[in-house]
């Protein structure tokens, strides 16, 4: 994502300006279309607005306008050799993107089909702010033995939730950064 927004600023910023999240469906399907300013102002607004539509954005109509009045906006443009290249950089770029969303998706949905098979799993996914894939790396990291830790306030020390006291941070404070060398 860092690389496809440096790119756009180099030579297409107004992609930057008309597009809040560029890793979003819509952005990705518009810059597939239209990679480069020239393209990009020649999008009509029925192609905005069906590309809004299939990413389920709410006020198509609107937001098409808005965006084509920013696509289309006058700026300063490169070469169109340079232009040319910093295109086909971006397509390859949200074509990675692209797949790496549905690759994400599929592994989103094998993950919640085998955590919701594990005994704690409705445990985890109580907790507040965990959803699937965050309460499965949660039982990754912890483990599912149930005897591993004495009681909770050990679990709690492991996971690096345990206020440090200030004579144990004197502690960790006055050890020496390597180890004593010599006999």
């Amino acid at each position: 994502m860092l690389r496809l927004r440096s790119t756009l600023l180099q030579y297409f910023p107004a992609a930057v300006q008309a597009f809040e999240d560029l890793s979003a469906p819509d952005a990705l399907a518009l810059l597939a279309r239209a990679a480069d300013p020239d393209r990009a102002a020649k999008l009509t607004r029925g192609q905005l607005v069906a590309a809004l539509r299939a990413a389920r954005r709410h006020h198509a109509e609107a937001k098409a306008e808005v965006l084509q009045a920013v696509l289309r906006a006058p700026a300063l443009r490169q070469p169109a050799t340079t232009q040319g290249a910093y295109a086909a950089v971006v397509s390859g770029q949200v074509g990675i993107i692209t797949a790496l969303n549905e690759q994400i998706t599929q592994l989103g949905q094998v993950v919640d089909e085998h955590f919701g098979r594990h005994p704690a799993a409705d445990i985890y996914l109580s907790q507040p702010g965990l959803g699937v894939v965050l309460a499965a790396r949660a039982l990754g990291e912890f483990g599912d033995d149930t005897g591993r830790f004495a009681d909770a306030r050990a679990r709690k020390n492991y996971s690096g939730q345990s206020p440090i006291t200030e004579p144990q941070a004197r502690r960790a404070s006055s050890w020496p950064a390597t180890p004593p060398t010599g006999a």
